[in-house]
Parts: C-alpha cells; sequence; structure tokens
C-alpha cells in the first residue's frame, strides 16, 4: 500500500513539473515572440524613415518596455554598437512629468494648492509661492493659477525656446536669449537660473496672453514650477526629486542636472547627433541650467519606463486620485493634460533637445510602459517636417509594440 501511495505521489509530482515546465515553455515562447516582434517592429520603421531622410549610419532607434512579467528592449541602427536600457540620454521634456509629479505630490500633502494664483501665500507662510521682485514681474502674475502653468495655458513666454522681439530696448532683441549668451557674449559656461530667466520675461514683458484664454507650450511655465517646488519645500529642484523620486523608486540613472560644468552624460550614453541644415553633427555634451525643470533631466530607457509605470499606476508617491487630476485634459487643450500628453496608448510625454529625442507613454489597462529613444535630432530648418516625421516614427514603433504585446497576451 506504501509503494502504491509513493507511486501515486511520484506521478503526481511528475505530472505536475510536465504542467509548470509547460506552463513556463509557453510563457518563455511568448517572451521571444514579443522580442522578434519588437525587433521587427523597430527595424521596419526605422529603415523606412533612414532611407527616407538619408540617414547616416551611426543614427539609430532604441524601444524599451516594461510589463508587469518582464522587460524587453529592441534596436536598430547604431553602425552595429549595442545599447540597452541602462544607456545614459537626455529626457528633454520628458522632465516635465517629474515637474508635475512634483507639485501634484505638494498638493497631496496639503503644502500648495494647484488652483491657487502664483502670488497667493504658501499655506501656513508669509511668502508667495513666487518672489514678489521684479525678477518675477511677468505679466499677469496675479491672474496665473498653478494649474494653468502645469497645462500650459498661463501665458508665459518661452525664453528657452522662442526668440525675443525684435521690439526689444535689449542688446538680445530678435535673438534667442540662450544663443545671445552662447554666441554673442561667448559665455558658453554661463551659470543660467531661474530667477535670471524668469527676469527676460519680466523686463521684455513678454506673454503669449492672459491666462486661460490661450494655450501654448512653455519651457518657461515649467521653470516657473520648480521655482515653486524650491520655495514650497525649501529643498532645491534636484535635492527634491532625489528625496521623493529617484532615491525612493530605485532609479540609480537619474539625475537632475543644474549647473553650467555638468555638462556631460554618465556612462554608458548614447552618441547624440544633431542636424540643421546640413550634415549631422555630434552633440553629446550641453549646459543644461537654463532648462530647470522643463527639460534638465539625464535617465536611461530603463529608469524613464520604470518612472512612468510606478506614477501612473499610484505608486510612485501620487495617489491614484491624484493621478486622476493630473491625467484631467483642461477646456481649451486638445491632448495635454497636467504635465502628460494623451495619445491612442495612454498617457506620457515626449521630449526633443539638441543630441536626443524620445517618447514615452504609459497604459494603465495593460500595465505597459514604453519608450523610444532616438539619439538624434533634425531639425530640419530646409525641411521642417523632418522634425516632425521623426516623432510620429516612434510613436507609431510605441503602438506598435504596445498592440503587439496585447494581442500576444490575451
Amino acid at each position: 500500500m506504501m509503494e502504491k501511495r509513493t507511486i501515486m505521489s511520484m506521478v503526481y509530482a511528475l505530472a505536475l513539473c510536465i504542467l509548470l515546465l509547460a506552463g513556463c515553455r509557453t510563457l518563455k515562447t511568448a517572451d521571444r515572440s514579443y522580442e522578434a516582434a519588437l525587433q521587427e517592429i523597430v527595424e521596419r520603421q526605422y529603415s523606412l524613415l533612414k532611407a527616407e531622410y538619408d540617414l547616416p549610419d551611426s543614427l539609430g532607434m532604441l524601444v524599451h518596455v516594461l510589463t508587469s512579467d518582464g522587460e524587453y528592449t529592441a534596436q536598430c541602427g547604431f553602425s552595429g554598437m549595442h545599447y540597452d536600457s541602462d544607456t545614459h540620454f537626455r529626457i528633454a521634456s520628458v522632465t516635465k512629468t517629474f515637474t508635475a509629479s512634483a507639485i501634484m505630490l505638494l498638493d497631496q500633502q496639503g503644502r500648495l494648492d494647484i488652483d491657487n494664483f502664483v502670488t497667493d501665500l504658501i499655506p501656513g507662510t508669509t511668502i508667495a509661492y513666487l518672489p514678489d521682485d521684479e525678477e518675477y514681474a511677468i505679466p499677469y502674475k496675479d491672474e496665473i493659477t498653478i494649474r494653468q502653468l502645469l497645462s500650459h495655458q498661463g501665458g508665459v513666454f518661452d525664453v528657452f525656446n522662442d526668440e525675443i522681439p525684435a521690439s526689444s530696448h535689449q542688446p538680445y532683441a530678435g535673438m534667442n536669449y540662450q544663443a545671445y549668451i552662447d554666441e554673442v557674449e561667448g559665455h558658453l559656461n554661463h551659470q543660467y537660473t531661474l530667477d535670471e530667466m524668469a527676469s527676460v520675461i519680466a523686463v521684455n514683458q513678454l506673454t503669449y496672453g492672459r491666462p486661460g484664454t490661450v494655450s501654448h507650450y512653455s519651457d518657461s511655465g515649467f521653470m516657473l514650477l520648480a521655482k515653486i517646488i524650491e520655495r514650497v519645500s525649501g529643498l532645491s529642484y534636484g535635492q527634491f526629486l532625489e528625496h521623493e523620486f529617484f532615491v525612493p523608486l530605485q532609479l540609480t540613472g537619474t539625475t537632475a542636472v543644474s549647473n553650467f560644468d555638468d555638462q556631460g552624460l554618465e556612462e554608458p550614453y548614447f552618441e547624440g547627433y544633431t542636424r540643421i541644415d546640413g550634415d549631422f553633427f555630434l552633440t553629446v555634451e550641453d549646459n543644461m541650467s537654463s532648462d530647470i525643470g522643463a527639460g534638465n533631466i539625464n535617465s536611461t530607457a530603463g529608469d524613464v519606463t520604470r518612472w512612468i509605470r510606478a506614477i501612473l499606476s499610484g505608486h510612485g508617491g501620487l495617489s491614484k486620485q491624484q493621478v486622476q487630476r493630473m491625467e484631467e485634459i483642461p477646456l481649451g487643450n486638445q491632448a495635454y493634460a497636467l504635465g502628460l500628453t494623451k495619445n491612442d496608448i495612454g498617457y506620457g510625454h515626449g521630449g526633443g533637445h539638441p543630441g536626443y529625442t524620445n517618447n514615452v507613454v504609459y497604459n494603465e489597462e495593460h500595465d505597459i510602459a514604453i519608450i523610444v529613444v532616438s539619439p538624434f535630432i533634425d531639425y530640419g530648418i530646409d525641411d521642417p517636417s523632418r522634425l516632425m516625421r521623426g516623432h510620429e516614427v516612434r510613436e507609431t514603433i510605441a503602438k506598435q509594440a504596445f498592440l503587439r504585446y496585447v494581442q500576444l497576451h490575451k
């Protein structure tokens, strides 16, 4: 009888092992199928872009996907060089997702109210969100709310991206302010500050219109948010992000650059390339002190997908209720919420800076985060469509990667 029970136990155990192995084998097959599909997607889409605009062999694209059952990475191009999800690059405007999340966290903690005006007093203090001085005497200041800054509806002139009107009485009239500092004054190592960038708006009384009546993308609006974070928290912008997000979420490859002399990227890094009107040229080092809060973060594909998945799933410091508020698209905007953009997949953001472009998105239903990194930017002075075409290809890769994953994991 004992022998029979022993034999039956052995048979049961063997059957269980077979079932478990079969399940593992099925999962691995699905994984391999998705990896192959991901590789095919990025190769097909990037090859079309490469041929269309005669891109050099040194350029390429990488896609990284983070799911509940694993991570997947595929790349194409790069002259055969191998990059992975731990390779560093400038995330550019994806920085805005961190800035917006920091503001929403402070709101959640009761330390600010996103519906306050920027001239209101910080709760429990006698100081305003923005300084009451000449440097911050920007147009319509007493009508701008924190929420409007988050949604690009504050009418704040974008010093980082736009040229100062030729009618200005300043020596940089008709030029981009940073271009003037770099090229005319020759101060490539100039230490920009949030106060300085705000003062350019104030002294010239620059605006896109009355708050709440206009939607205009503005890096400067997010620089003002960085200033608010500093005044409310008592920490520098970078210190706050490190304390609240980088360390708790183990984003070990992510840094918020603020000093003029911190111009490189941590190894390993993508070699970034830029084309304006001729050939591509190497663009790795840069002074990021002029774009704090709007585009000054360096990171990796792995960290960015972990970040967007954590924060938008309610596991990154924000409650689900705060995430839902963050995802609300205000009247007057087509797809921009509060530091987030919405597309067919879900919520995320895109970023572009000399040398580097990327798009990241998260879908809550399937708990999947996708980033597409292209360490090059083609401004296309003679053909502006080139810049938009790169964005379209990244979005296409992300959408196809998402749909293929859903199909394989039904």
